[in-house]
């Protein structure tokens, strides 16, 4: 179950247009990427019982992949019900430590630019569209406020715990 305040996440954006979240959150991502392979930090943990970084960016695109398909179904209005994930149970199943640091920054860069296109495309009326998560109701825009917001909160916990 998912334990996430997706305010805070939403807050990170206040004031600019959701594919400019989406957008310009692609840079800092890569350059803190390559301070971690700089640093060789992808396999430290700052604390026992905490993800590496790679746990950390398997999932950041575990999530991103899971807020894409949210946004395309409600903006589809598909009338299947959508549940929360357990983030820990993912990580644990992710073997992220097997990656190559490589294929996780290309995935990941590939994914961020494709859900910003899939962005691109929604209108003002696919961006309002809501729908049920859980027990909570979500938009279309507020979903993409969310991953842009959830993968900067992680870009801070890399820069403030990792490096």
């Amino acid at each position: 179950m998912s334990t996430i305040n997706h305010d805070n996440y939403i807050s990170i954006y206040d004031g600019i247009e959701v594919e400019d979240a989406l957008q310009t959150r692609i840079s800092d991502i890569k350059k803190t990427l390559t301070i971690v392979t700089e640093l060789d930090k992808w396999d430290y943990r700052y604390a026992d019982e905490k993800w590496t970084v790679k746990e950390v960016v398997q999932h950041c695109i575990d999530c991103e992949r899971i807020f894409s398909y949210r946004a395309q179904h409600i903006a589809r209005e598909d009338q299947q019900s959508l549940n929360f994930f357990d983030e820990n149970e993912y990580a644990k199943k992710s073997n992220a430590n097997a990656r190559k640091p490589q294929d996780l920054i290309k995935e990941w860069t590939n994914l961020m630019k494709a859900t910003y296109y899939q962005f691109l495309a929604f209108d003002d009326d696919v961006l309002s569209k809501t729908g049920k998560i859980g027990d909570k109701e979500f938009s279309v825009e507020k979903i993409g406020f969310v991953t842009a917001g959830h993968s900067i909160h992680h870009l801070n916990i890399i820069n403030e715990r990792y490096l």
